[in-house]
């Protein structure tokens, strides 16, 4: 059996954990306890954009990798104009 030991800060290191991993626990009437991995909901994923300026204008600078659907920018600002007024 494998133990593991609280630290003055009430840490525990859990060996195959990875940094910032978030768990749920649940204590047993026997004294155990169950930890139980939360596995986050995937969100809208934010992309970050340069401005860069083309001949007279400005444009975005999407990284690579990214594409982004007009129609979607197009509802998303009107929805953000309509939660303002």
């Amino acid at each position: 059996m494998k133990t593991l030991t609280v630290d003055d800060r009430q840490r525990v290191r859990l060996p195959k954990a990875k940094a910032g991993q978030v768990f749920a626990y649940e204590p047993n009437l026997d004294g155990t306890i169950k930890l139980v991995p939360v596995i986050p909901k995937p969100g809208p994923r934010r992309v970050v954009a340069k401005l860069v300026k083309r001949g007279g204008g400005l444009f975005f600078q999407v990284p690579t990798g990214y594409t982004l659907d007009p129609e979607a920018i197009g509802k998303a600002v009107a929805e953000e104009q309509e939660s303002r007024s």
